[in-house]
């Protein structure tokens, strides 16, 4: 079965895990691994998918044992186990990262629709990311909206600031990809612990 197939029935019978269209194309996919480079020590993808995105990022020189996978969707999980066999892969939300992550990350790269979730949820995902990142790391945002994929008051609360790639028309949805980086001088704690 090819990735469209399979990524098309498994929207159809889990809405809820699938929430893209389309597999991610292989120009934004290309972008969003840009920030990786085979010296990081480890990254982590979140919303996986189909693979699109995770051989993007191993097409970088990131060596696959420090690449670090979360997916929601188990077909896909067995896709991934399958074409990356030395790729950990995880059958979790990402928000479970803080507790089987092998960090601290060098990058977060999402594929997961930020966009058109609740605040709470926006938060509870990028907040587990920057707990396993390194400080200043890019968490790196697929998005096919108009506006930013993470909402201004979760961008304000982890003193996030971000840098926009034009809009890229050959993916289904033209998507634009985000980078994200918390301020070196925020903390978000009142004793500044972060």
């Amino acid at each position: 079965m090819s990735d469209l197939s399979l990524f098309i029935r498994q929207f159809l019978r889990r809405p809820s895990e699938v929430r893209a269209i389309a597999p991610t194309g292989r120009a934004t996919a290309r972008e969003m691994a840009r920030a990786v480079t085979p010296a990081m020590g480890a990254v982590a993808e979140i919303g996986a998918g189909t693979g699109t995105i995770t051989q993007a990022i191993l097409d970088r020189g990131l060596p696959p044992e420090r690449l670090e996978l979360y997916e929601l969707n188990a077909a896909f999980c067995d896709r991934l186990r399958q074409r990356f066999p030395t790729v950990r892969v995880h059958n979790l939300p990402a928000q479970e990262m803080v507790n089987v992550g092998r960090g601290p990350f060098d990058a977060v790269i999402s594929g997961v629709p930020t966009l058109p979730m609740p605040d709470a949820l926006q938060a509870a995902i990028v907040g587990a990311a920057l707990e396993m990142m390194k400080p200043g790391a890019p968490f790196v945002q697929i998005t096919y909206g108009p506006v930013a994929p993470l909402s201004e008051s979760v961008r304000r609360r982890f003193g996030l600031s971000h840098m926009k790639s034009p809009r890229i028309w050959n993916n289904l949805p033209p998507a634009r990809v985000y980078i994200f980086r918390q301020s070196r001088a925020w903390c978000g704690d009142a004793d500044c612990q972060r």
